[in-house]
């Protein structure tokens, strides 16, 4: 083999999200954690693997067959490359036992060959005088389609146009992205890469997806399609680290007939919440509740969890509010959860939503007060009435509430002298400015409440006896599954 130059066997991360993923790919594969700690012969090495997978995706028969998966996924990366164009096509019923030496150049088949030349980098004498458009280093050739995702919608020419002679491009980064479906979720016809600019963050969740590709290519298997979103949840609840960066979920393919490129961010607050929620033992009880308020006939909890941080991550308050609201109805009193729903509502509005822990504690000290009024021979029908004040549209009847309850305060009030709810108080829950937290305030509020009559013994006189069915430590083996290895059953 002839020795190229250190330039083009040293791997770069540039800003180019699907490169980063193919590079951190190439690094898992040489069995070193970052792109930068690879060397030329590691480099050499992997190339050298990523060809001989092409030439058995090529001269695979049936995508469908056991040794077919690379070549179905093929179709959505290289629809244009020698894997699958007409001369391909010529020699793709050579026998497969000529493989090894067609890789090694010894009397190999045609169409090994052609593969190999496709994956060999050009002649320097046939180099662009430019610089790789990633990462400035010197380019090896232009390339389009065939080798590289382009397009990021189907209304967008997915090629590039004539006269055009395509992207600028460096050997390794060229390579990153032949790499690219060993560190993807494949499904045969789309792929899913998780990118983050937390480079620790990235080298984990890439090397977590070599190891389940190699076994997929190996095995022949057709992996599970858990959804996009889960695969996120699953990286982050297997990470040990804190979490410095957002994650961005890319969902992508580089076909003939459909292609598109969605990309869907989680901020690194939320992502670090999610991490460390599911870790800390304090929290852990109010994760494994947020998991049973996302669980429907139609959806696992992890599986609509992980929808929701992406698509709807304001919803996770009220979500969590309507879970004890519901289970205080079912069991017609406060249930032992509520401290720690409450604990979880209040991390999340404080560190993911950015509210002033100082407003919180306001909603919380009014929140003491309100249990209060609370007395032991009221009947379930006081609950249930304070729970449908906190439904939308009725943010004036809760004022209301608050204010007629005030006086009440006023002629019992405790020695302190403080007032039911202070004028900051009512500037929380009842702010009409379009930029207020007031709807989120309120949701706290109410799940406040509910953790304050619970440890208060607090019940209605006509409640029911109802078997308590709350396991703290339970989750839904289903959810289990899901959180921590990125599958929905």
């Amino acid at each position: 083999m002839t020795e190229m130059p250190p330039e083009q066997t040293a791997l770069r991360l540039s800003p180019h999200p699907l490169q980063r993923v193919g590079a951190f790919t190439l690094a898992a594969l040489a069995g070193v954690r970052n792109p930068g700690q690879v060397d030329g012969r590691m480099f050499a090495d992997v190339t050298e693997r990523l060809t001989a997978a092409a030439v058995v995706a090529a001269h695979a028969q049936d995508k469908n067959a056991e040794d077919g998966f690379l070549l179905a996924c093929s179709y959505s990366l290289w629809p244009n490359s020698p894997i699958h164009n007409n001369t391909a096509q010529v020699y793709k019923k050579q026998p497969v036992s000529e493989l090894s030496d067609a890789f090694k150049g010894k009397n190999g088949s045609t169409l090994a060959k052609f593969i190999k030349q496709w994956r060999t980098m050009p002649t320097p004498d046939t180099w662009p005088e430019t610089g790789c458009v990633l990462c400035d280093s010197p380019a090896v050739g232009f390339y389009g389609k065939s080798d590289v995702v382009l397009a990021e919608a189907i209304a967008h020419r997915n090629t590039t146009p004539r006269s055009h002679a395509g992207l600028a491009l460096c050997w390794p980064c060229l390579c990153s992205f032949y790499a690219l479906p060993y560190g993807c979720h494949l499904t045969g016809g789309s792929f899913t890469a998780l990118h983050t600019w937390d480079e620790p963050f990235a080298a984990h969740i890439t090397r977590q997806q070599v190891r389940r590709n190699e076994l997929l290519f190996t095995a022949g298997n057709k992996p599970a399609a858990p959804k996009a979103e889960v695969i996120a949840l699953a990286a982050l609840r297997g990470y040990e680290h804190r979490v410095t960066s957002g994650v961005e979920l890319l969902l992508f393919k580089n076909n003939n007939q459909d292609q598109s490129l969605t990309a869907y961010a989680l901020d690194q607050p939320l992502a670090e919440w999610l991490r460390a929620t599911t870790r800390l033992p304090d929290r852990r009880t109010g994760f494994g509740c947020l998991l049973r308020a996302c669980r429907t006939a139609r959806g696992g909890g992890a599986e609509n969890l992980a929808w929701r941080v992406f698509h709807r991550p304001e919803s996770i308050p009220t979500t969590l509010a309507s879970y004890l609201t519901t289970r205080t109805e079912a069991q017609g009193r406060p249930v032992p959860e509520s401290p720690a729903v409450a604990e979880l509502t209040s991390s999340y509005l404080h560190e993911v939503m950015h509210m002033d822990e100082k407003d919180l504690s306001e909603i919380r000290q009014t929140a003491q007060r309100v249990a209060v009024l609370f007395k032991q021979d009221d009947t379930g029908g006081k609950l249930t009435g304070f729970h449908a004040l906190f439904r939308p549209g009725r943010g004036t009847d809760l004022r209301s509430w608050l204010q007629r309850h005030s006086v009440e305060w006023v002629l019992t009030r405790p020695d302190d002298g403080a007032p039911l709810i202070t004028e900051n108080g009512f500037e929380l829950l009842f702010s009409p400015s379009q930029d207020s937290n007031a709807w989120f305030f309120r949701q706290y509020l109410l799940t406040s409440v509910l953790a304050e009559l619970h440890p208060r013994g607090w019940q209605p006189k006509d409640a029911k006896a109802v078997v308590e069915d709350f396991d703290p430590d339970a989750i839904d083996p289903t959810d289990t599954e899901a959180i921590e290895e990125g599958n929905t059953q």
